[in-house]
Parts: structure tokens; C-alpha cells; sequence
């Protein structure tokens, strides 16, 4: 795991995980000129060469509710995830943008100390997701 912390970066964006994503995106010098929610077994936040970054903030989850295919324990989502997730690497970034950069193996250590299994809000069909 590396660290490392991220200049801020002026967003129109309203919400602080995608302002916290758009300065992974200046960091790597990807440009970004709008909110992009691509599945996560088909793209990842920052795509920078070889590196496919998946960027997680507070209160995140590993994926929609909806797609965890019935599978409803710590372990089979993770399971489901970890099988199809595009992305190879992944950027914990806090509030004052100091940034944990993983690989799978490693942001699950992270997921399995620092999340447990959470039912998402109806709004996202009630689902369990491992959140932090």
C-alpha cells in the first residue's frame, strides 16, 4: 500500500466522494469534464496506462446492491466482487485528501477491517453491501 495526499482541486461537482474521484483524475492527469458512473466490472474511475483505479470515499460501497446476485454475507459479496472487478487498483481518499492506494489483495485487508455489511437505503432496493 502507498500513500500519498492529492492537491485539491475546484469541482462543480456537489458531492465530495466525485470531487475527491476528479482529483484522482488531475493527480493522473486524466481529464475529466463530467460525472462518469461506468459498472464496476466494466471500468474503473481513473484509467491511467495500466493502472484502473477504483476510488472509494467515506461511506462507500463495493458495488450496487442490486447486482450482488442474491448473495447477502460479508464473504460471497466480497467473493462476487473480487471475481469481477475491471479494476487492479484501488484509492481510499479521506476528507483532507490523503489518499491509500491498493491492490485487490490489500484493499480487501482494508474491507474486511474497516467496513462491515450494511443494508443500503430503500431508494437503493435495500440491499446488503460491505460499507466502511
Amino acid at each position: 500500500m502507498t500513500n500519498y495526499r492529492l492537491n485539491t482541486t475546484t469541482t462543480t461537482t456537489r458531492n465530495a466522494g466525485d470531487a475527491r474521484e476528479w482529483a484522482m483524475c488531475a493527480h493522473y492527469m486524466v481529464e475529466r469534464t463530467a460525472h462518469d458512473s461506468g459498472a464496476y466490472d466494466r471500468d474503473s474511475d481513473v484509467n491511467a496506462g495500466d493502472k484502473h483505479i477504483s476510488v472509494k470515499a467515506s461511506a462507500f460501497t463495493l458495488m450496487s446492491g442490486n447486482l450482488c446476485e442474491g448473495r447477502d454475507t460479508f464473504d460471497g459479496i466480497w467473493n462476487l466482487f473480487a471475481s469481477r472487478v475491471h479494476s487492479n487498483t484501488f484509492a481510499y481518499v479521506t476528507v483532507d485528501y490523503t489518499v491509500y492506494e491498493m491492490n485487490l489483495d490489500e484493499f480487501k485487508k482494508f474491507v474486511y477491517t474497516f467496513c462491515k455489511l450494511e443494508r443500503e437505503s430503500e431508494k437503493r432496493r435495500g440491499a446488503e453491501n460491505p460499507v466502511p
